[in-house]
Protein backbone atom coordinates (compact mmCIF):
# COMPACT_ATOMS: atom_id res chain seq x y z
CA UNK A 1 0.00 0.00 0.00
CA UNK A 2 1.27 3.45 -1.29
CA UNK A 3 2.28 5.76 1.60
CA UNK A 4 1.30 9.53 1.30
CA UNK A 5 1.70 12.33 3.99
CA UNK A 6 -0.52 15.27 3.83
CA UNK A 7 0.50 18.47 5.69
CA UNK A 8 -1.67 21.36 6.00
CA UNK A 9 -2.35 23.38 8.74
CA UNK A 10 -5.92 23.37 8.14
CA UNK A 11 -7.17 20.10 10.25
CA UNK A 12 -10.46 19.69 8.19
CA UNK A 13 -8.65 20.11 4.97
CA UNK A 14 -6.57 17.48 5.48
CA UNK A 15 -8.90 14.82 7.03
CA UNK A 16 -10.69 15.46 4.18
CA UNK A 17 -7.62 14.52 2.07
CA UNK A 18 -7.08 11.83 4.26
CA UNK A 19 -10.85 10.34 3.85
CA UNK A 20 -10.66 10.78 0.04
CA UNK A 21 -6.88 9.27 -0.42
CA UNK A 22 -7.64 6.15 2.25
CA UNK A 23 -11.03 5.37 -0.04
CA UNK A 24 -9.28 5.08 -3.06
CA UNK A 25 -6.62 2.72 -0.92
CA UNK A 26 -3.69 4.95 0.02
CA UNK A 27 -2.16 4.92 3.24
CA UNK A 28 -2.06 8.28 4.78
CA UNK A 29 0.26 10.44 7.23
CA UNK A 30 -0.46 13.78 8.66
CA UNK A 31 1.34 16.89 9.90
CA UNK A 32 0.36 20.23 10.77
CA UNK A 33 2.63 22.36 9.38
CA UNK A 34 6.44 21.94 6.99
CA UNK A 35 8.44 21.47 10.06
CA UNK A 36 6.53 19.05 12.12
CA UNK A 37 6.86 16.99 8.65
CA UNK A 38 10.29 17.89 8.27
CA UNK A 39 10.50 16.41 11.89
CA UNK A 40 8.58 13.27 11.22
CA UNK A 41 10.48 12.07 8.16
CA UNK A 42 13.76 12.68 10.01
CA UNK A 43 12.76 10.20 12.02
CA UNK A 44 13.08 7.63 9.26
CA UNK A 45 9.48 7.24 8.31
CA UNK A 46 9.09 6.68 4.83
CA UNK A 47 6.13 8.01 2.24
CA UNK A 48 5.75 7.71 -1.02
CA UNK A 49 4.30 11.14 -2.16
CA UNK A 50 4.45 14.23 -0.15
CA UNK A 51 0.83 16.54 -0.48
CA UNK A 52 1.44 19.92 1.15
CA UNK A 53 -0.26 23.15 1.33
CA UNK A 54 2.07 26.14 0.88
CA UNK A 55 0.51 28.75 3.07
CA UNK A 56 1.62 27.30 6.67
CA UNK A 57 2.90 29.06 9.81
CA UNK A 58 6.43 28.10 10.82
CA UNK A 59 7.84 26.95 7.50
CA UNK A 60 5.52 27.21 4.25
CA UNK A 61 5.28 24.26 1.91
CA UNK A 62 7.95 25.66 -0.53
CA UNK A 63 10.02 26.05 2.51
CA UNK A 64 9.19 22.28 3.24
CA UNK A 65 9.72 21.45 -0.35
CA UNK A 66 13.74 22.76 -0.38
CA UNK A 67 14.53 21.08 2.88
CA UNK A 68 13.29 17.76 1.38
CA UNK A 69 14.87 17.84 -1.59
CA UNK A 70 17.98 19.23 0.16
CA UNK A 71 17.96 15.53 2.15
CA UNK A 72 19.30 12.89 0.22
CA UNK A 73 17.73 10.55 2.59
CA UNK A 74 13.95 11.48 1.23
CA UNK A 75 15.07 14.56 -1.33
CA UNK A 76 13.89 12.03 -4.13
CA UNK A 77 10.26 11.55 -2.39
CA UNK A 78 7.59 12.82 -5.28
CA UNK A 79 6.08 16.06 -3.85
CA UNK A 80 2.47 17.95 -4.71
CA UNK A 81 2.38 21.44 -3.82
CA UNK A 82 -1.23 23.27 -3.09
CA UNK A 83 -2.27 26.53 -2.22
CA UNK A 84 -5.18 29.22 -2.29
CA UNK A 85 -2.68 31.51 -3.06
CA UNK A 86 -0.42 30.23 -6.03
CA UNK A 87 1.43 32.84 -7.65
CA UNK A 88 3.88 32.57 -11.14
CA UNK A 89 6.79 32.79 -8.93
CA UNK A 90 6.14 30.75 -6.39
CA UNK A 91 5.37 27.71 -9.05
CA UNK A 92 8.42 29.38 -10.95
CA UNK A 93 10.54 28.12 -7.52
CA UNK A 94 8.31 25.27 -6.81
CA UNK A 95 8.85 23.49 -10.57
CA UNK A 96 12.64 24.49 -10.12
CA UNK A 97 12.70 22.63 -6.55
CA UNK A 98 11.36 19.53 -8.28
CA UNK A 99 7.71 19.28 -7.68
CA UNK A 100 5.50 16.68 -9.57
CA UNK A 101 2.41 19.48 -9.70
CA UNK A 102 1.28 22.65 -8.37
CA UNK A 103 -2.70 22.80 -7.56
CA UNK A 104 -4.46 25.89 -7.08
CA UNK A 105 -7.05 25.18 -4.28
CA UNK A 106 -10.19 24.63 -4.27
CA UNK A 107 -9.35 21.65 -7.04
CA UNK A 108 -11.50 18.74 -7.75
CA UNK A 109 -10.95 15.89 -5.87
CA UNK A 110 -11.08 13.53 -9.05
CA UNK A 111 -8.53 15.62 -10.89
CA UNK A 112 -6.44 15.04 -7.48
CA UNK A 113 -6.79 12.07 -7.18
CA UNK A 114 -5.49 11.46 -11.30
CA UNK A 115 -2.67 13.14 -10.40
CA UNK A 116 -1.84 11.35 -7.12
CA UNK A 117 -2.75 8.08 -9.21
CA UNK A 118 0.01 9.12 -11.96
CA UNK A 119 2.49 10.52 -9.94
CA UNK A 120 2.89 6.83 -7.58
Amino acid sequence: MKRILLVDDHEMARQALKVFLEYYGYACEEAEHGAAALAWLEQGQHVDLIVSDNQMPVMTGLEFLVQVRANPHFGTIPFILNSGNITDEIKRQADQAGVMAVLKKPYNFSDFVAIVTKVL
